[in-house]
This record gives structure tokens, sequence and C-alpha cells, in this order.
């Protein structure tokens, strides 16, 4: 990409922010009539893009109904994974644009190869409005942008650079440095940058607020923590909120940038609906519609992200947001779920909770090999005795099954250095 094709991007960014920031705060609270509307007008367009200008989509010209359109349409496109447009990239990217200088973006691949899509040229500043958006669903701080943010997660720096690195208002630190001898340069990163608002791995503010209740620290300062790209374990949620003595607030999205959905102070888990729709399939598995991706549509896209259902949705959430509330929680990615012998699925929330009452654990890494036996590496605040093993053994046989286990005491669960995230749970099993 050119100096001049970077500038333009920036530029046109800029003003898209500037145009449409003050539109999508107020649009959060709006009726849900009103949010549906925009919906419909949104995917209208999609879908109009789509069928004429998309390869992959041509053939539904004859079958869609825009007279009048509603969102039951969308049931008439296929559901398409993320190895059908990896296989045929070309089939699902607009043919009117030019490949060459279109902004690519990439998954980090942490479930395979890398994945390659086109994102729209001014999708940076939605992202950013997005993110403004979602932070401000505290209980105590609006973040306005250009507030300064601690991230926790992304950085992962190599022998012999720095443990911050700053990029406008982030200041990055080290998600693989965090202990003692590092503490008080965290403590002081922080306090410069007067931040706050800190989000990160969830793994990374588990251990970040382990390391301050050992050391007996609070930071009077940050009023929001934002947690994202990883299953928050309910140990983790209850470590975190009871040493900040604040909600955290949990956030999911793709790099493909369909849906963003951010969880707000009274718990509940919000979609931007102006952004993109969700549905849920029949293994609960998320399917994503984004309304904001003419170039390369992902429509119907299956993320094979796992959510919980939402027993009984209320008529208004209390903080006063008419955004819908898709799913209970994420439950994990599909990849992660476990399974019996006779390859029934477990649920990922059940290793959580069975393991959650263990409290001299302080992490785990639960891997299913191939064979289907689990190994289980374990953490723990002091020596894990033998008779402990035993407990966690029986309590997650009840949850298995006769799976065959074995145990390994470990320093530390590590950290991926591609991704910079922890898995609790793997599977091997393709």
């Amino acid at each position: 990409m050119s100096l001049l094709d970077r500038t333009i991007r920036e530029i046109s960014n800029r003003i898209s922010f500037k145009l449409h920031y003050s539109s999508y705060m107020k649009s959060q609270f709006y009726s849900k009539e009103e949010l549906k509307n925009i919906q419909v007008n949104k995917l209208k367009r999609i879908v109009q893009e789509a069928i004429q200008n998309v390869p992959f989509y041509q053939n539904l010209k004859s079958y869609i109904n825009f007279n009048p359109f509603t969102l039951e349409e969308l049931t008439k496109f296929p559901i398409v994974s993320k190895d059908i447009i990896r296989n045929n990239p070309d089939l699902f990217i607009n043919t009117k644009i030019n490949k060459k200088t279109a902004q690519w973006s990439h998954t980090s691949g942490s479930s395979g190869k890398p994945f390659h899509f086109i994102v729209p040229n001014n999708s940076d500043s939605i992202e950013n409005i997005m993110a403004a958006r979602a932070w401000s669903m505290g209980s105590s701080y609006q973040y306005h942008p250009g507030d300064a943010v601690i991230s926790l997660r992304s950085y992962a720096p190599k022998e012999g650079q720095p443990l911050l690195r700053r990029k406008g208002n982030y200041w990055y630190l080290s998600a693989f440095d965090m202990n003692k001898q590092n503490l008080d340069f965290y403590l002081n990163a922080i306090e410069e940058s007067g931040a706050k608002i800190i989000r990160g791995y969830a793994s990374s503010l588990y251990i970040f607020s382990l390391l301050l209740k050992e050391n007996n620290i609070k930071i009077k300062q940050v009023k929001t923590l934002i947690t994202s790209s990883e299953s928050i374990l309910p140990q983790y949620r209850q470590t975190i909120e009871n040493h900040w003595g604040i909600k955290v607030l949990d956030w999911y999205g793709q790099n493909e940038r369909t849906v963003t959905v951010q969880q707000c102070s009274h718990g509940n888990y919000h979609n931007n609906d102006e952004y993109g729709i969700i549905e849920l399939d029949e293994h609960n598995q998320i399917i994503a519609t984004s309304l904001i991706n003419d170039v390369m549509p992902f429509i119907r896209y299956a993320t094979s992200d796992i959510a919980v259902r939402v027993e009984s949705i209320p008529q208004k959430c209390p903080c006063n947001r008419n955004l819908s509330i898709p799913f209970k929680e994420i439950d994990g990615r599909a990849d992660d779920i476990l399974v019996k012998t006779d390859n029934t699925k477990i649920p990922t929330a059940n290793m959580y909770t069975a393991m959650q009452v263990f409290e001299t654990i302080k992490q785990f890494h639960i891997i299913q090999k191939t064979d289907k036996s689990l190994h289980i590496k374990l953490v723990g605040y002091s020596a894990i005795s033998n008779v402990e093993i035993q407990q966690i053994k029986h309590a997650l046989s009840l949850r298995v099954g006769e799976l065959p286990m074995t145990f390994e005491i470990v320093d530390e669960i590590e950290r991926s250095r591609t991704t910079g995230k922890i898995k609790a749970i793997e599977t091997l099993i393709k």
C-alpha cells in the first residue's frame, strides 16, 4: 500500500469518526422499533450489494423480496464457514473493489492458519466508535475519545524491548511480564498515564489482580475494567471484582468485524445492533452478519464461538439501552468443546464450575488429546497435594465420565506468543 493510499485512508477515517460518533452514541438509547428499522435499512443495502456484485450471492437475486424488505430475508442466505471463504476468497469479494489497494485484515490464526479478508476503508472509525460506546457502559466513568487506556493484551515484547509501548492514547503493557520484580514499573506507568480504564485478556487482568492482592495494593484511579478475547472464567471474574471493587465488563467481537457485543454494568451483554446481526444455531453457535462490510460481505458467518442462551430477556435493561441481548455469556469456541467417549459434547461452563470450588488452584489448563484422554495442568497458590488432585479428578469425572486423566503441576500456564492468549480448555481432536 502506498503512502498516498494510507494518507487517504487515515483522512477518511477521521472524517467518518466525526460524522458518525454523535449519532452512534445516541442510537444505543433509541427504541427497539427504531433500532430494528436501522437494521432493516442497513441489511437491505448489504444484501443489494451482495446479490449484485458478490459472485457467491448472485444466484440469490430472484429469491430476495425487496417489497417490502424485512430481516426475515436473511434466512434465505446460506450459513458460510471460515473454510468456505478461505478456500474461495474471490467469490466473496465485491467485484467493484480493487484488491491491490483494498484494506486487508486477518485473524490471529489461533485455531489454524491466519484467515485474510477485506474490510471497508472507513471501518477503523466505526471500530473506534464501538469501542468508545462499549467502554462507557460502566457505572461511574464515561469514556471519551482520546482518554488514556491501559492495555494488558496484544503486546509481546521481545528480549531487550521495553515492557511498555505507547501508541497515541494507548499504553500497551506486556501481558507476559507481570511479576513482583516488574510491579513498580506497571504501577508507575498506570499512574503516569492517568488512565481510568484497563482492558486486557481475562487471564491478564486475573493475574494482575492476584499480583496486586498478594502485595496489598489498590489502584483507585481505575474505574472501568474490560475483558475480551478469552472466556472469562467465574474464578477470574470473582477474583478481579473482589479486589477492584468494580464490575468486570466483558466484550465480544472478532477481527472479521461482523458483530460486537458489550456487557454493561448490570451484567447484560448488549449487541451493537447497528453494527451487526446475531443468530444462534441449534448448537448455540454464533452466526454473525456484518452491517458495515459491503466490500467483502460476511452474511450468516459461522464464527465457531458458542454462547449460552438467555433464559428470559428483560423488557428493559436498567442501563436504559434498548440494544438487543443475544446471549447470557460466551461458553467458548466450538473447537475447544470437550467430548465424552460416546462423542457427547461437554459444555465448557461445566468444567469452569467444577474447577471453581478448588480455592487452592490458581489456574488450570485442560487439554483433550486425540485419543480423548485429558491432560490437566495445574498452578497452585501453594503445593497441591495428592488428595486435592484426587478430589479434582472426582469432580471432573462427574462431568466427563470415564475419560482417562493425567495431571501435571506447573509453575505457570504458558501464554501463546502468537495470540497473547491463555487457553483454559483446548482440544486436539479435529
